[in-house]
C-alpha cells in the first residue's frame, strides 16, 4: 500500500519488506503521528560554500507536501531542485547564486519525519531480538518476517519504548531543542523538565506492558499441549486389575507389563 496515511503527509508503504510495513504503517504510526510530521515554520536558511546550494536544521522532508514553502524576502520562489532526505535545495542561477546580496533573506516553511522508516526498522529488528532473549521460555530465533502474530502487540511496545529512549537522548543536544522548545530558554538550557518526564512516563508505560506480557509462561508456547485428562492419570496409576481402559494388560504405570516366568 502506498499513499500517505490518512489526513497526513506521511508515506505509507516505505518498508523494506511488508512485515516492516505493517508494523510500521498499522502499529507505530498512529502512535507516533505528531513526531512524523513535524513542522518547522520561516526558518532561515543557511548556504553552503558553493554559493548555489541552501539548507535547513532538519533533512527528512515529508515529499511531496505542499506545505514545504521557500521564500526570499518575504516573497515565495519556487527551487529548481529539492533534496527532500538532506533538506536541501536550489535556486535558478537567475534568482540566486554567486551574485547574492548578503542583505536578502530565505527562509523555508517545512514539515519533516523524524522517525523514518530506516530508523524504526532497526527500533523494530532489535525488540524481535529482545523478545527471542528475554521472554519466558527457551530462545527464539524469529525475525521480524516471521515473528508470531501475538509478538505484535510487545514487539510495538519495545519499539516505541525506543523512540522515546531516542527522544531524551536527543534532547541534550541543541539542534533537537528546537522541536521541543516552548521559549527562548528552553531551546538554549534545555530547562523543561516537564518534556523529558512526559517522555519518561511514555518510555516507561511501554515498557511495562511489554514486560508484563513476556512473563506469562504461555506468551512463547501458546496452548500446544492439552492439560492431563482423567484417563491419562487413571492409565498412569492403575485402576485395580483391569486399568483405566477395561482391559486386562493396560493399566499401571508399567502399561500392563509383566515379567515372563521363563525369564
Amino acid at each position: 500500500m502506498s499513499g500517505y496515511f490518512p489526513g497526513t503527509y506521511i508515506l505509507m508503504g516505505q518498508g523494506s519488506t511488508a512485515a516492516f510495513t505493517h508494523y510500521i504503517d498499522a502499529l507505530l504510526t498512529p502512535r507516533l503521528l505528531g513526531f512524523r510530521q513535524i513542522h518547522i515554520d520561516d526558518e532561515v536558511c543557511n548556504i553552503r560554500p558553493d554559493l548555489v546550494t541552501w539548507f535547513v536544521t532538519f533533512g527528512n522532508w515529508n515529499g511531496g507536501d505542499p506545505q514545504n514553502t521557500i521564500r526570499k524576502n518575504g516573497k515565495m520562489v519556487i527551487p529548481t531542485v529539492i533534496d527532500y532526505p538532506h533538506g536541501q535545495f536550489q535556486f535558478a542561477s537567475n534568482d540566486l547564486g554567486a551574485d547574492l546580496i548578503p542583505r536578502d533573506e530565505v527562509t523555508a516553511s517545512y514539515i519533516f519525519d523524524y522517525f523514518q522508516p530506516a530508523v524504526l526498522e532497526g527500533f523494530l529488528t532489535a525488540a524481535v531480538s529482545i523478545v527471542n532473549m528475554t521472554a519466558v521460555g527457551p530462545p527464539t530465533s524469529y525475525t521480524v518476517n516471521d515473528a508470531p502474530t501475538n509478538w505484535e502487540g510487545v514487539v510495538t511496545d519495545l519499539a516505541y519504548a525506543m523512540c522515546m529512549e531516542k527522544l531524551l537522548l536527543d534532547y541534550d543536544l541543541w539542534r533537537y531543542r528546537l522541536v521541543f522548545a516552548t521559549g527562548p530558554g528552553d531551546v538554549y538550557g534545555g530547562s523543561n523538565s516537564d518534556i523529558a518526564g512526559q517522555l519518561t512516563t511514555l518510555k516507561q508505560n511501554a515498557e511495562a506492558r511489554a514486560e508484563k506480557a513476556m512473563d506469562n509462561p504461555k506468551f512463547k508456547t501458546g496452548n500446544y499441549l492439552s492439560p492431563p485428562t482423567v484417563i491419562y492419570y487413571q492409565s498412569i496409576r492403575g485402576v485395580g486389575m483391569m486399568g483405566s481402559h477395561g482391559m486386562p494388560g493396560f493399566g499401571g504405570k508399567l502399561n500392563g507389563w509383566k515379567p515372563n516366568k521363563l525369564l
